[in-house]
């Protein structure tokens, strides 16, 4: 029998859920694992305190989504260094962390290779984000909207097919509430 090892670039996105005060406990992980994205539990460590904290990503890219929402919801100032990797993505990823994170109200620019992100209790939301067809900015938002004081509306959801197709199954049966409309 095959035994496929859970995936940590996608549970990096239920750590953070966690992490910004949401009611997740992620269970089943290979904490012996060699997959990069584990590093999410010692960047994790350090977000859950309050307090300026630098996180050099240049190994983990695919985290920089989950570590921005975190970022954005807590308290003190988050450094994502050596981001470059990101703008070859999907979507120019550092581009759209900082694009539709702001749009939700957080406080977060770049400048050059770094994300700078202060945190805050909430973000405002009432706004309509596109995904940018991006797997990791689709997670990253819905876990974002978990802590916006109004809702929001994504578009091009469908895009987290590409790497977790029961995605927003998961998210519905954590709590999360979806109100599907047609084209989303």
């Amino acid at each position: 029998a095959l035994c496929v090892e859970a995936d940590w670039s996608q549970a990096a996105f239920w750590y953070a859920a966690a992490g910004i005060g949401n009611h997740v406990a992620v269970t089943g992980m290979n904490k012996e694992s060699f997959q990069g994205d584990r590093a999410i539990l010692d960047h994790g460590a350090l977000l859950s305190r309050p307090g300026n904290v630098s996180i050099d990503i240049s190994d983990c890219p695919d985290l920089a989504p989950p570590l921005a929402v975190w970022g954005a919801l807590r308290e003190g100032q988050l450094r994502l260094t050596n981001a470059a990797r990101l703008r070859l993505k999907e979507s120019d990823r550092l581009a759209a962390i900082t694009d539709t994170l702001t749009a939700l109200g957080a406080d977060i620019h770049t400048e050059s290779d770094t994300l700078m992100i202060v945190g805050k209790p909430s973000l405002a939301g009432g706004v309509t984000v596109d995904c940018r067809s991006d797997h990791r900015i689709a997670m990253m938002l819905a876990i974002a909207a978990t802590r916006c004081e109004q809702p929001i509306t994504l578009t091009g959801t469908q895009c987290v097919s590409k790497s977790y197709p029961n995605f927003w199954a998961d998210f519905t049966a954590l709590g999360g509430v979806i109100h599907e409309h047609a084209g989303q």
